[in-house]
């Protein structure tokens, strides 16, 4: 019995590895060349230091205003 349970376990294991093995996987420096891409061709709106100040239409955070534009007098 506890050689099955071994057998089982091992079978489990060795199906686990096989899927890590079957991923598709890039090196750290295209990694890092893809988030620098990312991080430059992005937009932070939060990092006005760095992209100077968002119009306030375009800033998503922004409260936009919802009334029709019209006044009463």
């Amino acid at each position: 019995m506890p050689t099955e349970i071994r057998l089982q376990r091992q079978m489990e294991h060795n199906r686990k590895l096989r899927e890590q093995f079957e991923r598709d996987r890039i090196s750290a420096s295209q990694a890092s060349i893809l988030l620098i891409q990312y991080c430059q061709g992005i937009k932070d709106m939060f990092i006005p230091t760095v992209w100077g100040e968002v119009d306030k239409k375009d800033d998503p955070f922004e409260i936009q205003p919802t009334t029709c534009g019209c006044s009463l007098m």
